[in-house]
């Protein structure tokens, strides 16, 4: 299904070559995708323990609060790459919807419907190098691109004062494309394109919990079952013969997370610490060992001077920053962790008397791993999202 990894990196040390967005996401399934929400993105991603208004967590379902009202969200993310490659840097950008939300009160504060859409892994690489043979050359382009997504409804209750569980049923989905392109300088060899496309699908379930034990403290934790992805890949070979289906399954594996935040005045301090145990990933119920585990850990503070939406408008907007490093759940070929560090900001623009936000987040950090290996990449990224407030099924009660 995916790029063989022991020829990547032997292409990636030894030839002169092109990337487009990230080599890392030849591993695996590709690199994980974490987001809270785009307030959280601007506080280091920080927002497993935070409950707010207008702040959907697409992470814990328990911290999902409404004040009675229906409320939609939907997320943005674009990205620029430098990636860097022996001393040479290839320069990409690309931009994706990052999820989409909608929820609506059975009982206002006490029973919430929860139905979202968002992406869990993505992969995205193109290589492009070329061979000297006796007498002719040969060019050879490889792109690959896909991921996998989450389909989710479940809901939150209150259980008592202050104390939420949540849970989502999730139906996992998603699929790879793979175009290998080879180009000959001579007449006498045919030029030929290799198709191979994968389907994946499978089911999981999240649970979370969100405790308030006063109004200045709240903490959260979730936990997200492994999911068996059926897989199904098609190979149509430049001869325009198209083989058998490939059946295989995967192993989405199971992730725990927990957090913690201080409500202020007029500030909002959260931390999160989230991990996924990728190490136990397995395609046939074989392991990788360039597999480990995703470990995440993040924080950051919001600004915001008040909610009263009778106030003059920039004492309503919010102001945020943090920082975030992340231990990816890969190893490199020297068998050394890669790693991203970032650093956060971003501001809250409310409208229509506070029953609406356009969040804005930007990110910008690094990944890599050692200095003995050739490969890093610097990144910027931007996270837009817009959550509105709707009077449909509102419930004042």
């Amino acid at each position: 299904m995916k790029i063989c990894l022991k020829l990547l990196s032997i292409i990636l040390i030894a030839l002169p070559a092109a990337y487009s967005d990230s080599f890392y996401s030849s591993f695996g399934l590709g690199v994980p995708q974490y987001l809270v929400s785009s307030q959280s993105a601007a506080m280091g991603g920080a927002g497993i323990g935070i409950q707010k208004y207008l702040a959907f967590n697409s992470i814990n379902p328990a911290s999902v609060y409404l004040e009675g009202f229906t409320t939609i969200a939907a997320s943005y993310q674009g990205e620029k790459a430098d990636n860097t490659v022996s001393g040479s840097t290839v320069t990409t950008r690309q931009g994706n919807a990052a999820g989409f939300q909608f929820a609506f009160p059975m009982y206002k504060n006490r029973l919430t419907i929860i139905t979202s859409l968002k992406p869990l892994v993505k992969s995205q690489l193109t290589i492009d190098f070329a061979q000297d043979y006796d007498g002719y050359s040969m060019q050879r382009t490889i792109n690959s691109s896909g991921g996998i997504s989450a389909a989710s409804i479940g809901g939150n209750y209150s259980i008592l004062p202050g104390i939420f569980i949540g849970g989502l049923f999730n139906f996992n989905f998603g699929a790879y494309t793979e175009k290998w392109k080879t180009e000959f300088d001579r007449d006498t060899y045919i030029n030929t394109t290799d198709n191979i496309t994968s389907h994946a699908w499978g089911t999981g379930v999240e649970l979370g919990v969100l405790i308030k034990p006063n109004r200045f403290l709240s903490l959260g934790g979730v936990v997200k079952t492994s999911s068996t992805l059926r897989l199904e890949t098609t190979v149509i070979p430049g001869s325009g013969v198209e083989q058998p289906p490939i059946e295989q399954t995967a192993l989405y594996p199971t992730s725990i997370g927990g957090g913690l935040a201080f409500n202020f005045n007029k500030f909002l301090i959260a931390g999160d610490l989230y991990a996924q145990l990728w190490k136990n990933y397995e395609i046939d119920g074989n392991s990788s060992e360039r597999m480990t585990n995703y470990i995440r850990g993040g924080a950051g503070i919001q600004f915001l001077q008040t909610t009263d939406y009778m106030a003059a408008y920039y004492k309503r907007i919010s102001y945020r920053m943090g920082a975030y490093y992340a231990q990816l759940p890969f190893l490199d070929v020297n068998d050394d962790p890669v790693y991203e560090m970032f650093v956060t900001g971003g501001m809250g623009f409310p409208f229509n008397k506070n029953a609406g936000r356009i969040d804005l987040a930007l990110e910008y950090g690094e990944r890599g791993s050692t200095e003995a290996y050739p490969y890093s990449e610097k990144l910027i990224r931007l996270s837009a999202s817009i959550t509105m407030a709707e009077k449909w099924f509102q419930r004042l009660y």
